[in-house]
């Protein structure tokens, strides 16, 4: 049986909550300077473990009209200040389905780690670290070390502004707002996930050289994924992350050859249990991203499409030095109409020959 979740008997209990007067006045002066930023002011990072499980436990169970519908001049006192967490967690739960930056790259460098708009990298140059044999008391060896360097630029960023009109508002179609803000996340964990896998594609950022290989017409073969785990090992690296689209893997099994005393069993097993989350001992990531379902110049969707096999711990390192910032937006109703989500993210690759490409041709 599902545990039942804690959460706030309502809006009034939350709103009068004494540990969440610090974050409440926190979120004010965020929406009085016109935006709402969580990793400046959000009723979810409050100090206290179990308020704030209370808090995202009540965010997710109420639907946005409750909170809008509480928020007017006839509602609850400061449940206005809950409706930008209540924005946030709808544009960042929906986001996840589609963003898969964390699940490919080394780390995740947050805002407190990037001081200005760019954040230089040092990296080692493959082979340079040698360990080397020295005797009982004598000197410990010295040696040079090359680098390169690759800079996560954040100067740019990239929007989206939800299709909030005024005639929803005042409607008060509430679930219809509530399904833009939806669409909205989505697009943009999608549109990040873009970003990053674009960065991998070129790989010019870090040290050595891209590795390739090219599929059949339109058709990516279990044959062509086999080879690329091999063009990594060559190099010195086990891959560990295989990421493609959903159409490409069910290419993967129609057009296999080499592997067809298997296509019995990965379609039973697609029927049964859905995509695989293993294949060659590596995690399986699917995504459906400009940069998985069309090649650079195709304007087409599901032709040319590229898939990608790598080393997580080696491969590409992402940064953000914001994410789905809720700017224009101060008044809980009105300003949903004008308020843009903004982020900005930028990945650099930093040992591109742990990584391969598969281009079907």
């Amino acid at each position: 049986m599902q545990e039942l979740k804690e959460t706030f008997n309502g809006i009034q209990e939350m709103v009068q909550k004494d540990e969440l007067k610090e974050s409440f006045d926190a979120v004010k002066r965020n929406l009085e300077a016109g935006y709402f930023d969580f990793n400046e002011a959000s009723l979810m990072r409050v100090d206290k473990p179990a308020i704030r499980e209370k808090v995202l436990n009540s965010l997710r169970s109420w639907p946005l009209r409750e909170f809008l519908a509480k928020s007017g001049t006839t509602g609850i006192s400061g449940a206005a200040y809950l409706v930008p967490d209540k924005i946030y967690q709808i544009l960042f739960d929906c986001a996840v389905e589609t963003d898969i930056v964390a699940d490919i790259s080394i780390a995740m460098v947050g805002p407190e780690a990037i001081p200005g708009s760019t954040l230089k990298v040092d990296i080692i140059v493959d082979g340079q670290y040698k360990p080397k044999k020295f005797m009982s008391g004598g000197m410990i060896p010295t040696e040079t070390i090359q680098t390169t360097q690759a800079t996560l630029d954040f100067t740019n960023g990239f929007a989206i502004h939800p299709r909030i009109t005024n005639d929803l508002i005042e409607d008060q179609a509430f679930d219809v707002m509530e399904m833009h803000l939806r669409n909205a996340g989505k697009e943009m964990g999608e549109y990040a996930t873009n970003e990053a896998l674009m960065v991998m594609m070129l790989s010019t950022d870090g040290d050595g050289t891209l590795n390739t290989e090219a599929g059949g017409a339109d058709s990516t073969t279990l044959t062509n994924v086999f080879n690329a785990v091999a063009a990594n090992i060559n190099d010195g690296y086990v891959s560990d992350t295989y990421v493609s689209s959903h159409h490409q893997w069910l290419g993967a099994i129609a057009a296999d050859t080499t592997y067809s005393q298997n296509a019995v069993a990965f379609r039973d097993n697609l029927i049964t249990n859905g995509y695989p989350t293993r294949l060659f001992g590596m995690n399986c990531i699917f995504n459906e991203c400009d940069a998985l379902t069309k090649a650079l110049g195709i304007n087409n969707a599901l032709e040319d499409l590229n898939s990608f096999v790598f080393t997580k711990a080696y491969a590409l390192l992402s940064g953000r030095k914001r994410w789905m910032r809720i700017e224009n937006y101060s008044e809980p109703m009105k300003d949903l109409v004008g308020c843009v989500v903004s982020a900005r993210q930028d990945s650099v690759t930093i040992y591109n020959d742990s990584i391969c490409r598969i281009r079907e041709t």
